[in-house]
This record gives structure tokens, C-alpha cells and sequence, in this order.
């Protein structure tokens, strides 16, 4: 039931760390129009306490009313109590989610952030037993009771609850299981920790000091300045280095812990476990890697091709993976012009969607600007009973834009389905989360594209949609592959120490990035700064395929006319959680249940990579 409260966060990166160049000095200088206005759910602190107290004496009461479940009416009442209370719960976490993350640095924040946790740990421990007891119910009682018009209402939850009776404990363990999680979240934190605390030193170049921080080595590796770039990669991972024995420690307690959970449920293994609980054939995972294998040489052309373009004369390097386009005409973006390009961009979904988009970039659904304090990054977070909240931290980049549209895919998921679906229905899984996301960045890249002036422009915008394939398709499969090895590695008993980590990892960037550039001996550390390895396990496949998914959407959109509209938002946008992931593609146009559209995908990828090449000529 804790994936109740958990999918409501999307795209969330959970280092949260102060930015370095805040746009502005404090929240107050910032004009009310481009903040949230957290009153929309609560008016204040005191308010959001009355339903902290509500939402404990609903969690008490519900614990007394544990009994033997031998009736649709006995069920039906209990069902409608247990969705009140994580209704409530929903809106109680994301306020006092959204209110640490404008000022993480903010100790009263803190404090509300930690009383929301305890809550969701306290209710979920108290309404452990609902679903022991649905599942104790036997098959010919049950087949009956599913038959019943008063618990249709609740079919998927009820039949997903009895379908996982294989996987579930006794109700004493799984209370004990639930007290365990913050010794096994221990790893995840620790490397939170680690992450804020690391002291990266600084580096000169040609007799110039530069600062080193996480947010800056970012900044460096799109640096104009090839020797900015080394020294900065150089520093950074050499510093990794030095803690690869701590950082490995955390990482192969994090597969412990899954591998250990796996085993206890009856998995077969940390992938199944993972993917299973989503209703997603771990084949979809496998055949992505092997699918994507098959790209790679199409994908090393394109890098000989980077090469080129961003100026290297001898060879690529990992440092100049992020080095920028050579087209130096760009100036930044607005943000009132970036809503603007946004939603001239997305209005091949429909004139319905649009017009929402609209709404929603004018009402104070998005947290635009980087203040100190602030977390990091983008994401998307909301409730049934709100509506969706976008942290940004816009600087006016062109990446920015693409940030933008990509959070507002996010944010019209859920408006679409609320609006349509039931509290119960609503929510829905990341596999179809990133598929609404990525494709408005494929229907922004295509404007981009169409719109290009000059032949440099349009370079220029290719070459930026061919960098959104390179760091989603083909970077997070490597990563996906990554988690495959040295979670089938932990379940052998083969040891994970640093060296073992760092020669797969860096084996397996010679695999994907081939041998036409230089794979330096540093990249065998990254592995220590990508938070999903060490906090969401299993979750980065789910960015390729999606990526491939929203491409085909994308071009049926742009064949389809009012039809592919109408199936694209009612069937993706709108369906919430009503059907497994897979059911709900299928329906608005694509079967990620085979390797075709990944396949596709990838032909997209050489046509786009054959056009570069003829405009660099």
C-alpha cells in the first residue's frame, strides 16, 4: 500500500542539494505568479496538523476493525474507510513534501517533512492486516465475492491484492517487515549523506581557480574549454575514488537488501520482484538490453559524427560527452516565451489538452525559479484532491523548455486522470508515467526542428533531439543493464566489492560507447553518483522504453489527425491505473509488450543520425 503514496512523486531526484546560482536572492523577491501556492492545500501549518490527528485516529480506527472478511457488504465498508484514510494521507505528504523542498534548509520544514513520514509509516502498519485478511479468503468464496456489483467498484485493487497472496507474509511478519524498513533504507540515506557531505576540491586551469561542487560539475562539463572539462572529470571521479569502498559498501547493501526482500516474497529474483509488482513481464526489461545491443553501431556512428561536430581533433573523450554545440547564437529563453513554445509544441495532442496545459501554466501549478535552499532539479507531485504541483529551477536554457514540457506531461497524467478515474483507479505506474512526459519532449523537438530558420539552427536542433536519445535510449538501458549484473551477482554470493562494481561498470561503458572514442579509466566510478542505483532500484529501463513508446505516439499524432488525439488522451492520459501498464499502451497505440517499437525507435534514431550527417557535409 506504501506505492499509494509513493507514485505520487515523479521525476523526482531524491539528492536534494542546494543549487549554486540562485536566479533570485529570496522566495519573496519572486513575483506570486511563479510560485505554488501551497494554501491550495492547506492554509496553514495548524490545519495540515487537524488532519495529521484526523488521519491517526482513522489509521486507530480502522486497526480494531480486524476480523475475518466473509462478506461484500463487510468489505465494501472497509475498502471505502481504507481509501478515505490514504486519500487523506496523499495530500498530507505531498504538502509537507512541497514545503521542505522550496527551503530543505528550513528546520521547521524539516520537522514537518519527518511527522508527515512517521504518519504514512504508521498508517501503513496499521492497515497491514486488510490485505492478509482478503487473502486469506478461499478461491471459491472469493471467485463469488468478485462477482458482487457492490465491490466493483474496487476490482483491479481487490484482485491485485489476492493475486500477490503468493508473495505476502503472515500479518506478524509483515509488521515486522514494515519495522525494518528504515535499517534497509539505511544504505539510501547513507548515501544522501555521503553525497551533500563530499568535499570535491577545486582545480586549476591555465593559472585559474575553479570551485567544485556536484551542481558544478555539471556547469564544467558543458564547458566551451576541453581543459575545464578534463580537470573537472578528473577531480570529480578521482575524488569518488577515494570512497569507492564506502560508496561500494552502500551499494551492495542496497542489492542485498533487494535480493534478501525478493527471496522472503517468493521471487525468483530482485528484477521480477521489482517488475512483477507493476504488472510488467521482466521480458519487456531483457529484450529492451538486447534490442538496444543491436542499436549500438548505429549508436558509435552518431559519436564519430559528435566528434565532429563539437570540434574534437583527435578523439572523444567521456569528458566531452556533454560538451556544447557549437551554435553560439542561442539566447536564453523567457520563461513567459518557454510556456509559450510549450504550448504551441504540445497542440498536436488536441485542442482539450492544450487548453488545460494552458490553465495549469497560468495557475500556479509551477515553481519556477532556483532561490538558496531550494531542491534541485524538476519534478512532478500532487494529489487526488489538488491539483498538480511542477518544481522547476528555470534558467532560460533551451533545456529548460524541454524540462518544462516534459513536468507537464507529468502534471496532465494527473489531472487527466483524477478527473477520470476513481481515487482507487487513479494513479498510475512510472512505465506509462514517462511515456506521457518523453512524448512532449518528441513533439517539442519536432517544432524545434520545423521551425529551425537556418541551416545552423537546424543542426543544431537535431543535434539536441539526437542528445535526448543518446542520454535516455541508449544511457539508461546501459544503466538498466548495470543493475541486472550486479543484482544476478549479489544473488550468487559473488562478493561486490569496489573493484568488482568498477570493472563492470566500466566494462560496460566500452560495450555501449565502442571503440571509437576514448573510454577513460575515471568513468569506472560514475556508478557512485547516479542516485537511482542507490534509491530506486529497477526504475531506469522504464525511461528507454518509454522514450520508444511516446515515439511511436509521437508519430501517430502527426499522422492520425483528431482520431490519434482523442485515443491518446483518453486511452494514456486519462486511464490512471484502470488496466496494467501494458493494456493501457496497447490501447492508445502501442505494444511495448514486444520489441518492434523499440525497434522502431531505433530506425527513427539512424534516419535522424543519416540527416545529420548530410547537413555536417
Amino acid at each position: 500500500m506504501t506505492s499509494l503514496l509513493i507514485t505520487v512523486i515523479l521525476c523526482f531526484s531524491p539528492i536534494l542539494t542546494y543549487a549554486d546560482s540562485p536566479t533570485y536572492k529570496s522566495r519573496a523577491d519572486i513575483p506570486a505568479e511563479y510560485k505554488w501556492n501551497l494554501q491550495t492545500l492547506y492554509k496553514n501549518e495548524t490545519q495540515w496538523k487537524q488532519d495529521v490527528y484526523k488521519a491517526k485516529k482513522l489509521a486507530d480506527r480502522f486497526a480494531k476493525k480486524e476480523e475475518k472478511l466473509d462478506n461484500d457488504k463487510q468489505i465494501l465498508i472497509l475498502l471505502e474507510d481504507y481509501f478515505e484514510l490514504f486519500r487523506l494521507m496523499e495530500k498530507i505528504f505531498v504538502y509537507s513534501r512541497i514545503n521542505l523542498d522550496v527551503d530543505i534548509s528550513n528546520t521547521s520544514a524539516q520537522a514537518l517533512s519527518n511527522e508527515g513520514q512517521n504518519m504514512m509509516i504508521y498508517v501503513v502498519e496499521r492497515t497491514a492486516w486488510f490485505s492478509n485478511k482478503l487473502q486469506e479468503i478461499e478461491k471459491d468464496d472469493w471467485e463469488k465475492l468478485m462477482k458482487s456489483p457492490k465491490l466493483t467498484p474496487y476490482y483491479n485493487h481487490l484482485q491485485d491484492t489476492y493475486d500477490e497472496k503468493i508473495h505476502s507474509l503472515p500479518p506478524d511478519m509483515e509488521k515486522m517487515l514494515i519495522k525494518t524498513m528504515p535499517i534497509v533504507n539505511a544504505p539510501s540515506e547513507l548515501f544522501t549523506m555521503m553525497s551533500k557531505d563530499l568535499v570535491l576540491p577545486s582545480f586549476t586551469v591555465k593559472d585559474k581557480v575553479y570551485e567544485m561542487s556536484a551542481p558544478l560539475y555539471s556547469v564544467y562539463m558543458s564547458s566551451k574549454d576541453r581543459e575545464v572539462r578534463k580537470a573537472a572529470f578528473q577531480t570529480y571521479y578521482q575524488t569518488l575514488g577515494n570512497y569507492q569502498d564506502t560508496f561500494a559498501s552502500m551499494l551492495a547493501n542496497v542489492v542485498k537488501a533487494n535480493n534478501f526482500f525478493a527471496t522472503t516474497r517468493n521471487y525468483p529474483s530482485s528484477l521480477v520482484a521489482h517488475l512483477e509488482g507493476n504488472d510488467i513481464d521482466p521480458k519487456v526489461y531483457t529484450q529492451l538490453i538486447d534490442t538496444v545491443e543491436e542499436g549500438l553501431p548505429i549508436f558509435h556512428r552518431y559519436l564519430k559524427l559528435k566528434e565532429k561536430y563539437v570540434g574534437i581533433e583527435d578523439s572523444l573523450h567521456m569528458y566531452d560527452l556533454s560538451a556544447p554545440s557549437p551554435y553560439t547564437k542561442e539566447d536564453k529563453i523567457p520563461y513567459e516565451e518557454a510556456k509559450e513554445i510549450v504550448i504551441k509544441g504540445l497542440s498536436p495532442i488536441g485542442e482539450a489538452y492544450v487548453k488545460t496545459l494552458s490553465k495549469g501554466l497560468s495557475s500556479n501549478w509551477v515553481d519556477v525559479y532556483n532561490t538558496p535552499g531550494k531542491a534541485t532539479g524538476a519534478y512532478q507531485i500532487g494529489s487526488y484532491d489538488s491539483h498538480p504541483f511542477v518544481l522547476l529551477n528555470y534558467q532560460g536554457l533551451s533545456s529548460d523548455v524541454l524540462t518544462l514540457a516534459h513536468e507537464m506531461g507529468h502534471a496532465m497524467h494527473s489531472y487527466f486522470s483524477n478527473e477520470s478515474q476513481p481515487y482507487q483507479d487513479a494513479r498510475y505506474v512510472t512505465f506509462t508515467a514517462e511515456v506521457s512526459s518523453t512524448l512532449q519532449e518528441h513533439l517539442l523537438h519536432k517544432q524545434l526542428m520545423d521551425e529551425a530558420k537556418t541551416k545552423e539552427e537546424k543542426i543544431h536542433a537535431l543535434y539536441q533531439y539526437l542528445e535526448d536519445f543518446r542520454v535516455t535510449l541508449f544511457r539508461q538501458t546501459q544503466f538498466a543493464e548495470f543493475e541486472k549484473i550486479i543484482h544476478e551477482m549479489g544473488q550468487n554470493e559473488e562478493p561486490l566489492h569496489a573493484e568488482a562494481i568498477k570493472t563492470v561498470y566500466y566494462d560496460l561503458n566500452k560495450k555501449y560507447y565502442g571503440t571509437n572514442m576514448d573510454v577513460d579509466k575515471e568513468i569506472a566510478m560514475e556508478w557512485a553518483r547516479v542516485p537511482h542505483f542507490f534509491h530506486s532500484s529497477f526504475y531506469t529501463y522504464q525511461y528507454a522504453t518509454s522514450f520508444a513508446a511516446s515515439a511511436a505516439l509521437a508519430e501517430q499524432l502527426e499522422e492520425g489527425g483528431t482520431d490519434a488525439q482523442n485515443k491518446i488522451l483518453k486511452e494514456l492520459f486519462s486511464s490512471g491505473g484502470s488496466l496494467p501498464p501494458i493494456d493501457i499502451l496497447k490501447r492508445a497505440g502501442v505494444d511495448m509488450s514486444k520489441k518492434e517499437p523499440i525497434e522502431e525507435s531505433l530506425k527513427r534514431f539512424e534516419e535522424l543520425v543519416n540527416e545529420f550527417e548530410e547537413l555536417l557535409q
